[in-house]
């Protein structure tokens, strides 16, 4: 008889979002008016139009005021680059709005580093402002350190590679890491190569459907998924579900670091409005 394949202990991101969304409710309801979070999408990309929609569905599910500013063709399709930072600078003075995002990425004709700019660093619920000195997490590396911590392993030690192609991310998760995990073996790529076997802990965002496969994996490895693409209608990962056959621990796609991601963004409103 054959002996049954193990299979990775799955990272439940939704669950631990749902948790943290029960908490983040109990501290807004004892506050003396709302946070207000500002959502600013232009253009009319299909995915950031869903990302706005969970955005708002969770915003609004723990107390949270949220106000769409949309800027595609139902309303302003040609709104210009100056209009777009008079509206930001009158949400940065706006006192009912205590975050404020802008949905990424923006039509090319933008200059999205000006745009982010010229938000409050007070305000930046992203934690893409350059001068952000509020101690705020950016909601996908903190998604990522909340899954990494429930593994319940010792950390500090294990070898670490993060598998991104923008630069932003690898660096702010790399330097996160090792603030918030004291991990100091940490390695930087832009793709998938013959070294990946050797990490104990890979981290993927390179946007290649299921490019992560098990022979890439080195047995009992923790992965965290953070690729979203789109296939044949289906939402999957950057990483093949065949590598649950190697991994210890793997966080899915969809139901891992997405829903995670929101409610850290959430988690960032009510921290700012607390300031």
């Amino acid at each position: 008889m054959a002996k049954p394949k193990k299979s990775a202990i799955i990272l439940d991101g939704k669950a631990l979002a749902e948790k943290i969304k029960l908490a983040l409710r109990k501290e807004i309801i004892k506050l003396p008016s709302p946070p207000g979070l500002a959502a600013i999408l232009v253009g009319d990309d299909e995915a950031s139009k869903i990302y706005l929609r969970l955005k708002k569905k969770a915003a609004q599910e723990i107390g949270i005021n949220f106000h769409e500013y949309l800027c595609g063709n139902d309303c302003c399709p040609n709104v210009p680059e100056e209009e777009l930072l008079t509206m930001v600078g009158f949400l940065n003075n706006d006192p009912a709005t205590s975050g404020i995002i802008v949905q990424l990425p923006l039509p090319k004709k933008f200059n999205t580093k000006k745009i982010i700019g010229a938000i409050d660093p007070q305000k930046d619920v992203d934690g893409f402002h350059p001068q952000n000195k509020t101690g705020i997490i950016p909601p996908t590396i903190a998604a990522v350190i909340e899954l990494l911590k429930t593994t319940g392993e010792n950390l500090p030690g294990k070898n670490t590679l993060i598998i991104g192609k923008s630069d932003i991310f690898t660096r702010g998760l790399k330097k996160h890491l090792m603030a918030e995990l004291k991990i100091k073996k940490i390695k930087e790529t832009k793709e998938i190569t013959a070294g990946t076997k050797d990490s104990d802990i890979i981290v993927i965002a390179i946007g290649e459907a299921e490019a992560l496969k098990k022979n890439h994996i080195k047995p009992g490895a923790i992965i965290i998924d953070v690729g979203i693409n789109k296939v044949k209608d289906k939402t999957v990962g950057d990483v093949d579900p065949k590598a649950a056959e190697i991994a210890g621990w793997l966080s899915p796609v969809p139901g891992g670091v997405g829903p995670l991601t929101v409610a850290c963004l959430l988690r960032n409103v009510l921290a700012l409005a607390k300031k």
